[in-house]
């Protein structure tokens, strides 16, 4: 994993981090929800009465608030998910990486780094980091981004329908999310449960699959 820069003791440089990521918030139109992959986080929150429109004076807010105490973990977590929000994926996997650097012990934000590595193309990066995910906090919500990460992205289906299975027999698991796990495993190409050509991501035309809500 790459090391964010060191930016305890280096004011200049976290204001410069957060300029760059506030230019290219702006820069990039309004979304409420990743166009493309399949691995999707549960953003947190807007405030009650802030519609979408709020969200870039919500970051801006989050920037400073990281700029007072660039140690406040959880501030870095929701800084994060909002610009993965907004498609910023370099300068929410630097608050990620740095949260992640705070707390080794926290899933959150390196589910939310696995999720970057994913988006950026980085697929085999990003499984390793959702099992070092599992191996603080072993969840359904996770074992599905894996099972469907292994099974479209790095083409290695009996590891992705192991992931799968396991997080189908989560007792934790919610019924979405089960529902979304057993349509997978169903469509997992194996001997014998061959997908028709027109039902599988690429012939259909989405690459969307059920998003994943971690808890």
């Amino acid at each position: 994993m790459t090391d964010l820069p060191t930016l305890r003791g280096s004011g200049r440089a976290l204001i410069l981090l957060l300029a760059l990521g506030l230019t290219a918030m702006l820069a990039v139109s309004l979304i409420d929800r990743f166009k493309n992959p399949h691995l999707t986080v549960q953003l947190a929150p807007t405030p009650s009465g802030m519609g979408s429109e709020a969200q870039p004076d919500r970051i801006g807010t989050l920037m400073q608030q990281a700029a007072q105490n660039p140690d406040n973990v959880e501030v870095l977590v929701q800084l994060s998910e909002a610009l993965m929000a907004r498609q910023n994926w370099e300068a929410a996997g630097a608050f990620a990486r740095r949260a992640v650097t705070l707390d080794v012990s926290n899933p959150r934000p390196l589910y939310l780094l696995g999720l970057v590595e994913h988006n950026q193309g980085r697929h085999k990066e990003a499984a390793e980091i959702l099992e070092k995910v599992l191996l603080l906090k072993d969840e359904a919500s996770v074992r599905y981004s894996l099972g469907v990460l292994c099974i479209y992205y790095l083409k290695d289906v009996p590891r992705g329908v192991e992931h799968l299975s396991a997080g189908l027999h989560d007792p934790a698991a919610g019924e979405d999310l089960k529902r979304a796990l057993r349509e997978e495993l169903e469509k997992a190409p194996l001997p014998g449960n061959q997908p028709d050509s027109d039902e599988s991501p690429a012939a259909s035309g989405t690459k969307d699959a059920p998003g994943a809500q971690p808890q």
